[in-house]
């Protein structure tokens, strides 16, 4: 391969303009974390006792989500594809209203999600806490975050079998209190993002041609 003087600058802005290309997404999003549920603590609506399952939740993001953090009534939360594929596990440490930090979990726009969270041997020693959406039944009402569609509530058997907490499609309305989620949202990619890397594209190619010729 031909490497001289000349064509180091063109190396230098290469990879300058590479790096400014993949640091513009992650700048964005860190603007902001949001919940992926909001849930009010303060009172209790309803406590239905001791379930020997776990508790969870499914929903489908509609952008592109990158998870920063995690809670939990219990200390084992799994993230799923799906019914029957784990895609992360995390152990909790804090309380149901304390989020602490994780190593980011990237989830893609319109797939089917799970999260669940559990004891070691499946029984919840403090109850499970039951919220419902708009305060159905008199119960404390949690909303789901814009970017979360799809919400519905389920057990989650030692076997991983998933069923719902209520009968469809009432199990959208009610929450069964376990895991919840912090994320920011990644950006699509703006067009002069999208000129600056088909810049880079180019500058390789010509790098490229510029580094077989005798």
């Amino acid at each position: 391969m031909k490497t001289n003087a000349k064509s180091f600058p063109l190396r230098l802005v290469t990879k300058s303009l590479l790096l400014l290309v993949l640091a513009f997404p992650k700048l964005v999003a860190a603007q902001g974390t949001l919940n992926a549920l909001n849930v009010g603590f303060t009172n209790v609506g309803g406590v239905i006792g001791i379930a020997q399952a776990g508790v969870g939740w499914s929903f489908v993001p509609t952008s592109d989500l990158l998870v920063t953090a995690i809670s939990s009534t219990a200390p084992q939360v799994s993230f799923w594809l799906g019914t029957n594929q784990v895609i992360a596990n995390y152990n909790s440490t804090g309380s149901p209203t304390d989020f602490q930090s994780v190593s980011t979990l990237l989830l893609s726009q319109g797939q089917n999600y799970y999260i669940s969270c559990q004891h070691s041997n499946f029984a919840n020693p403090f109850g499970i806490f039951i919220f419902s959406r708009n305060g159905i039944d008199g119960l404390l009402p949690f909303t789901t975050s814009s970017y979360i569609s799809q919400f519905a509530s389920y057990y989650v058997s030692p076997s991983g079998q998933w069923s719902p907490t209520v009968t469809p499609p009432d199990n959208s309305n009610y929450l069964f209190v376990g895991p919840n989620f912090q994320f920011q949202v990644v950006p699509e990619p703006t067009s002069f993002e999208l000129s600056l890397l088909t810049l880079v594209i180019l500058l390789f190619r010509r790098r490229a041609v510029s580094d077989s010729l005798p």
